[in-house]
């Protein structure tokens, strides 16, 4: 199937570049430990009156920090931009397998890829280090990896929306920019949704933000153990609201591209 080689060529090229790949995770390490430092000193002798203890937010700074890598460190736009900017697009758009998901397959390989060897290897860098939580239920656990599941489909079609807007917009670098910095700022990398001030710490909860980072990262920690099911139906609406927007987009741009020649 045209999709499933897709996936293998998007793992296949990430292992091309797994040397470089070492000084990133060891580049996240580093974040993550200073992250850890920034939230001990915040914290210290305040425990009582915050929703997470210490060694809570060191194991919630560690495990955002490994689930960057399947879900905000995505390729760019998908590098759909990078088509448009070629005319490979008008090829593209032709063939008889899904645009769409042929973007999508393509980068779902880079994050088996990352899912491995950039997750894995920092969930246990932090283990050794700094001490990463696990689950005490493994029925926590499959709850936790199906959120996760859930939010690497709305990132990835976050990215696609960002990358097929170069078709009218033709620079995205704007859009990419603006987005990551909404994500680790609203979607609880940064800092977690209960601490958000005012309006936002009730509006934060239902961006597609925090369905990215925030609801993954608080079912695995065990810190929200009932309601899940609340939380699949808003991350699976995002998600398939995106999807339906990014095929109605492509298929505007197909028609754009018919209108214009190519």
């Amino acid at each position: 199937m045209v999709y499933w080689e897709l996936i293998k060529k998007g793992f296949r090229r990430e292992w091309q570049y797994r040397l470089s790949h070492v000084i990133n995770n060891v580049a996240s390490c580093l974040f993550g430990f200073v992250f850890m430092a920034i939230w001990i000193g915040v914290l210290s002798g305040k425990e009582h009156a915050s929703a997470y203890s210490i060694q809570e937010m060191i194991h919630y700074m560690g495990f955002t920090q490994c689930i960057l890598w399947v879900t905000a460190f995505l390729t760019p736009g998908l590098d759909i931009q990078t088509s448009v900017r070629t005319g490979v697009i008008s090829l593209e758009m032709v063939r008889p397998a899904s645009f769409y998901l042929a973007y999508l397959s393509q980068e779902t390989g880079k994050i088996a890829y990352s899912t491995l060897f950039r997750t894995g290897m920092l969930a246990l860098a932090f283990y050794l280090f700094a001490g990463f939580y696990v689950p005490k239920h493994v029925g926590h656990l499959l709850v936790a990896l199906v959120s996760l599941g859930l939010a690497v489909w709305i990132a990835l079609n976050c990215s696609y929306l960002i990358g097929i807007s170069a078709c009218w917009t033709y620079e995205v670098r704007w859009a990419h920019l603006t987005y990551t910095t909404l994500l680790f700022g609203l979607g609880g990398q940064l800092v977690p949704v209960e601490y958000m001030p005012g309006f936002l710490a009730d509006l934060t909860p239902y961006l597609p933000f925090a369905s990215i980072i925030y609801y993954p990262t608080v079912l695995y920690l065990e810190k929200v153990t009932t309601g899940w099911e609340e939380i699949f139906l808003l991350q699976s609406a995002w998600g398939l609201v995106l999807s339906l927007i990014n095929r109605w987009l492509t298929e505007r741009a197909r028609r754009k591209l018919e209108i214009q020649g190519g």
